[in-house]
């Protein structure tokens, strides 16, 4: 498919949400939404961070052919659409995604331009990041028992950027996306 897409990538706990939708409002680009079975948490917003349906409705939609990416992990079904992606990339020709590393696999082949965006913090950061938004010890231990096979992907991606800091991760990545995207600014602009 024609288009740039973004795709985020990183272990649970790292940021990669919340500095894709950073990156995401900076640059109005919009995300593609996956669909997921897993329960909504606490904080989150039904078509904002997912669209949380039950596991037949994504069999059923599995079996429609209606996903162009679908990753199982721990028993739990998430699937990015492929008219979502053919949507945005025609109203903005650029989205953004968060994916596994199976999905980033995927969407490479599809799209013919792909800027993999890993996003990553030490074990004990994403420890603490995921209690502290809310999530149990069975939730963090299931997240953790992936971390290492995740952090192996960093080397496949085309960026890396540690973050520990949004801002500073924030505009680090900004100008190397702009740059990917073909944006450039006046000199005399102070943005």
């Amino acid at each position: 498919m024609e288009g740039r897409a973004l795709l985020f990538v990183g272990p649970d706990g790292s940021g990669r949400h919340t500095l894709a939708e950073a990156i995401g409002i900076t640059l109005q680009i919009p995300r593609v939404v996956s669909y997921t079975t897993r329960p909504k948490r606490e904080k989150e917003t039904e078509g904002k961070e997912y669209f949380f349906i039950s596991t037949e409705a994504f069999k059923a939609m599995e079996e429609n052919g209606e996903f162009i990416e679908i990753f199982t992990s721990d028993g739990i079904h998430y699937g990015i659409k492929k008219t979502d992606c053919e949507r945005l990339l025609k109203d903005y020709g650029s989205f953004f995604a968060i994916l596994s590393p199976e999905g980033c696999e995927m969407f490479k082949k599809l799209f013919d331009k792909t800027l993999t965006i890993f996003i990553y913090a030490d074990r004990d950061t994403v420890t603490q990041r995921q209690f502290a938004r809310g999530d149990d010890q069975q939730s963090v231990d299931r997240h953790l028992s992936h971390y290492d096979e995740i952090m192996g992907y960093q080397s496949e991606c085309d960026i890396a950027i540690p973050n520990y800091d949004l801002a500073s991760s924030a505009q680090e990545l900004t100008s190397r996306i702009e740059t990917f995207l073909g944006i450039s600014h006046h000199p005399d602009s102070k943005y």
